[in-house]
């Protein structure tokens, strides 16, 4: 890249030093998009001749660019004209006439010399524009995969399985990037989205799975709301958690989600998008020290394998080391992830990705209610308590994946797509358990052991085809694809019992009782194939309509492991789910919107009558509005939602041994979102006002209804600010602080309410050349706190400090 054109400016030099990759992508769109007013590039008169020439498709102001340099022309352009627009390169002797055509074929716009020997890009005559084929546009550096430039997103490709901009989405969605986690020293899914309005930790500090609750409803693996690249991650609610370190971005589409992912849960699904091979080279290691002695070393590379860039790879490794605030529980880990992409020419590209992750740590057990969130004559609980037995409880995980990405455009209307992942994961999870304290309010009233197994596999494949064109003032884009799903999951357990336990003075090694068969160890297989077709279309440049349809068939089988007990044989759903939504694309990126859509999550077992029970079902309405002006990098969102979920099981009035599907769950809430870069500083603001309750319930328990949803508070806030002290004569200097406010919620299981909390977040990082040295502190007071209560109550992490350096060339 040729610094005589692309030089930053000043009040992004910290950003530069610590992202050489996001800053070249920062580069392209401050050469192809930033500027509203024509800008003079390349102002060095010189010869026409042709000359040998070879630029990678990619953004068409980069090539543009790149072209004029090489040739010694002075070219003049709008960069609004640019905006979207990729072009597929150059290969061979080109002049500047047919050059600047090769660049341009199949958009609007023609090169046009002046009489001073300059060029100037235009839009063709309408006839001759009329006649041009469609294209499909996208964000100049940026891709709806790719790294993001700050901290807002402009493209996406989650809400719709195409890269589309996200003023066009009729449906709430964030983005959190790379740059981000990166910042903030994420360890997690969880502390990724801790600055997302209606996303919470469905159960304080889990190692053993990521969990959530999003817009009042629990979202997890098992109930098929996580997602790696577009396709379901995980099987099992003990799958293990993500890497952040291997993630380009994690991406939370609000709401019910079926239509283009199949059974879920209504609060929405998060689809974390992995670090993929690229042709800019990149070279990084990291070593980190802190809090529970705390180490760990990664590294992320990348580049082309050939001079062509037909060849390019990404490997990112990581290895951990660490303890963790609860006594006896560790927190290691093992992450290699290795990709190879093969792209022969612009039109056409696979990926070929694996990751391997193993974690040795251990399930944190919560504590009672009293000497938590209740009083205790013995006083409060300590958060380092360890209810299990040191060498017995543990969490052995062992993942592996392996799949592909496959993309072909055969021409300018028609794109295929192609994705298989295989999955396997295998648990091992000793671990003790607590019920209860006797009436000294020290001694457990219950403690019990089980040593269990769980073997994960899975096998996942979604194919679509893209069709872009232009029908008068219209643009179309329709999508329909077909998915497939097969999940097995094989739990083994042993129960047995285990000495009580005094919590405030524990004293170990007290033994076990004989191992006995669990009841519900299982062997389980669930297959679903789904057919789905959406269409989005662009009207007169102000409209964009979205609507989709989806429909499921799905088949259960679950047996007993130690019998022939069969509890569910084949047992066969379906459903058909729906999307509808329309944005008004409105003057200085203003663009309102207003949707519906549907989910739908299979349900196993039958009646008293031995009828088999349909799936719940989810639906949701939205009015939202977003902000995102041209140019900028700022995006304001601001939405009101109704989710209702219906035939929800609830204990059969008649025999209690049954359920029945009367049951009804409604959220309504507000949420506000501000992500914006000023100048050197980069602020993540949000808000969430969240009333989830249920409406009805088993005519056992008239009670529940209008009774408040578990770990769901009424409201929940969030901001991050980060700043580059460049204006002061240190720009290798950021510091940064944020802070989280949740409510008070209610107990899920426990009638009990948890206090709210305020935890406060700091960063502060140097950048020198390649180095880069950071300390950050979660939890900057040490704050205690509880973080929700399900059948126990578990705390909030302490403080955590980690101090890290970092060198890239």
């Amino acid at each position: 890249m040729n610094p005589h054109h692309f030089g930053p400016p000043m009040q992004h030099t910290a950003f530069f030093r610590q992202r050489p990759t996001a800053a070249a992508c920062l580069a392209l769109v401050l050469a192809a998009a930033a500027p509203l007013a024509p800008r003079a590039v390349s102002a060095q008169p010189a010869a026409e001749a042709p000359r040998a020439l070879k630029i990678a498709p990619g953004p068409l102001g980069a090539a543009l660019n790149r072209f004029a340099a090489a040739l010694g022309v002075e070219l003049s352009v709008d960069a609004a004209l640019l905006d979207g627009l990729r072009c597929n390169g150059l290969d061979g002797r080109y002049g500047a006439e047919d050059g600047f055509a090769a660049l341009l074929a199949g958009h609007a716009l023609q090169a046009v010399r002046q009489p001073n020997g300059s060029w100037t890009v235009q839009r063709r005559p309408q006839a001759a524009a009329d006649s041009l084929p469609a294209i499909t546009a996208r964000a100049a550096g940026e891709s709806a995969t790719g790294p993001l430039a700050g901290y807002a997103a402009r493209r996406s490709a989650t809400a719709t399985k195409t890269d589309t901009p996200m003023l066009e989405t009729p449906q709430t969605l964030t983005v959190v990037g790379a740059e981000e986690i990166e910042v903030r020293k994420s360890d997690s899914l969880a502390e990724a989205v801790g600055y997302t309005a209606s996303v919470l930790r469905s159960e304080g500090v889990d190692r053993t799975g990521d969990g959530f609750v999003m817009r009042g409803f629990q979202a997890t693996a098992s109930q098929g709301n996580l997602y790696r690249d577009g396709s379901k991650y995980s099987v099992n609610l003990y799958d293990g958690r993500q890497e952040p370190y291997g993630l380009e971005r994690i991406e939370i589409l609000k709401g019910a989600a079926s239509v283009l992912y199949g059974n879920s849960a209504p609060g929405g699904i998060i689809n974390t998008v992995s670090k993929r091979p690229t042709n800019e080279a990149l070279h990084e290691l990291n070593l980190e020290l802190g809090s529970f002695d705390r180490r760990q070393l990664s590294g992320d590379f990348g580049g082309a394998l050939d001079d062509a860039g037909v060849w390019s790879y990404r490997l990112t490794a990581l290895v951990r080391d660490s303890g963790s605030f609860v006594e006896h529980v560790d927190d290691d880990r093992r992450y290699f992830a290795p990709s190879l992409r093969w792209q022969p020419d612009a039109a056409t590209s696979l990926t070929l990705q694996a990751d391997l992750q193993d974690d040795h740590t251990a399930y944190v057990y919560g504590l009672p209610a009293e000497g938590t969130v209740l009083a205790n004559p013995n006083g409060r609980l300590p958060r380092d308590t360890f209810v299990g037995e040191p060498g017995y409880d543990r969490y052995d995980l062992d993942r592996r994946s392996l799949g592909y990405l496959f993309e072909h455009r055969f021409d300018e209307h028609f794109t295929l797509r192609h994705s298989l992942r295989s999955y396997r994961a295998d648990v091992d999870m000793p671990s003790v358990w607590i019920s209860g304290l006797e009436a000294d309010g020290r001694t457990t009233a219950y403690r019990g052991a089980q040593d269990r197994e769980d073997r994960s596999r899975a096998l996942m494949s979604d194919t679509s085809l893209q069709s872009t064109w232009r029908s008068g003032s219209v643009e179309h884009t329709a999508l329909v694809g077909l998915d497939f799903v097969r999940e097995r999951l094989r739990t083994v357990r042993y129960d047995r019992s285990a000495e009580p336990l005094d919590l405030y003075d524990p004293v170990y090694g007290g033994g076990f009782g004989a191992p006995e068969p669990a009841s519900f160890s299982s062997r389980s297989e669930l297959r679903r194939v789904g057919l789905y077709a959406q269409e989005r279309a662009k009207i007169d440049g102000r409209w964009v309509a979205v609507a989709g349809l989806r429909h499921d068939r799905v088949r259960y089988d679950e047996s007993a492991v130690f019998s022939d007990d069969v509890a569910a044989d084949g047992e066969k759903s379906s459903a058909t789910t729906g999307r509808a939504g329309l944005v008004y694309l409105g003057p200085d990126g203003l663009a309102p919107f207003v949707s519906f859509s549907q989910s739908f999550e299979p349900q196993t077992g039958t009646d008293r009558q031995r009828q088999r029970f349909d799936p719940t079902r989810g639906t949701q309405w939205e009015l939202g509005l977003r902000w995102q002006p041209e140019g900028g990098q700022t995006l304001l969102s601001a939405a009101l939602y109704q989710l209702t979920q219906r035939k929800v099981l609830v204990t059969d009035p008649v025999d209690t041994n049954y359920s029945v599907q009367l049951g009804e769950v409604r959220s309504r809430g507000l949420e506000l979102e501000a992500r914006t870069r000023v100048g050197a500083a980069n602020l993540v603001a949000a808000y969430a006002y969240t009333d989830a309750r249920t409406l009805k319930s088993s005519p056992l328990t008239p009670e529940a209804e209008g009774r408040r949803t578990g770990a769901v508070p009424y409201h929940q806030a969030s901001v991050w600010a980060d700043y580059g002290f460049g204006a002061f004569g240190l720009p290798a200097l950021k510091a940064g602080a944020g802070l989280r406010y949740v409510g008070s919620a209610p107990g899920v299981w426990l009638d009990v309410d948890v206090p709210g909390y305020t935890v406060v977040d700091a960063m502060l990082s140097w950048s020198e050349g390649p180095w880069r040295l950071a300390l950050n502190v979660a939890n900057l007071g040490d704050k205690t706190y509880v973080a929700s209560c399900t059948y126990l109550c578990f705390y909030g992490e302490p403080r955590r400090v980690t101090g890290s350096v970092s060198y890239r060339w």
